[in-house]
Parts: structure tokens; sequence; C-alpha cells
């Protein structure tokens, strides 16, 4: 099979030098059955769980770097009004903007679920060098 001008797969020996693959290991680090080795997450996927790292993560968490990261979970004990809501999705976009340039972010929705104690967090954004948005939606829960 004959590939013509920029027609290549991705993976192939032959792929061009900007083509951009993003990669990180799952965090379950569970074994493929026959393989017996980990698979990646690979592009979206990778990202997603990046970014949603990223925002879980509070400050003082990592050494040496002291403000990296979301900080959502130490607001999950305020009491959730108008004004937490904005500070939560300001909180987000900081983060992204600064800690995550291979997106670029476009917003962020927090709804609250008072009677379980939780924050539903939605977060639209735009993978570089790809077209349509990406929405990521997770669950953030008070533990008493």
């Amino acid at each position: 099979m004959a590939t013509s001008g920029n027609a290549f797969r991705s993976g192939s020996k032959n792929a061009p030098i900007n083509e951009i693959v993003f990669k990180d290991l799952p965090l379950n680090f569970l074994a493929h059955p026959i393989t017996k080795k980990i698979n990646p997450l690979k592009n979206e996927d990778a990202i997603k769980r990046a970014v949603k790292n990223l925002i879980l993560t509070n400050y003082y968490e990592r050494p040496y770097n002291s403000f990296f990261g979301g900080n959502i979970i130490a607001q999950l004990f305020e009491n959730f009004s108008p004004i937490t809501r904005v500070s939560v999705e300001k909180a987000i976009k900081d983060a992204i903007d600064v800690y995550e340039p291979r997106v670029k972010f476009i917003n962020a929705y927090v709804q609250a679920n008072d009677d379980k104690n939780e924050l539903i967090i939605t977060i639209v954004f735009k993978i570089i060098n790809q077209v349509d948005e990406t929405e990521l939606v997770f669950t953030v829960e008070r533990i008493r």
C-alpha cells in the first residue's frame, strides 16, 4: 500500500515529525490480560486524566511547588454560595491556564448537590492542535 503526501497512520514508522501524541499511565496499573503490558492512556484520555489530577490536587501537596493544583478539596468545607461557586470556577481556570499548556481553557461549571455534600464539576477545554472541544465531568464529595 503506497502513501501519498502527508497521509500516514498514527504509530507508523514513517509518521511526520509534527504529529503529537500525548501519553499517560492509568492510575490502576492493570496489565492487559494477554500481553501482560500496561496499556497507556493516549491523547484525549491522557489529557483528561491530567486535568482532573491537576484540579484535585490541593496546595502544599507537591514538595517544592506549593501552589500547584486547583485546591478544590479545601473549598468543599465552605458553605456553598454563589461566591463559592465563582471562586471554585476561577481556581479551576487559573490552575489550567498556569499548569496545563496542552489545553486552552474555555469554561468551567460548578453545581452543588447539598443533599450529598458534593460538587459536580464540568470543565470544557480545547486540546491544542485539535478542532473539537472536550468536556470533562466529575464529582467531588466531602467525606465526613
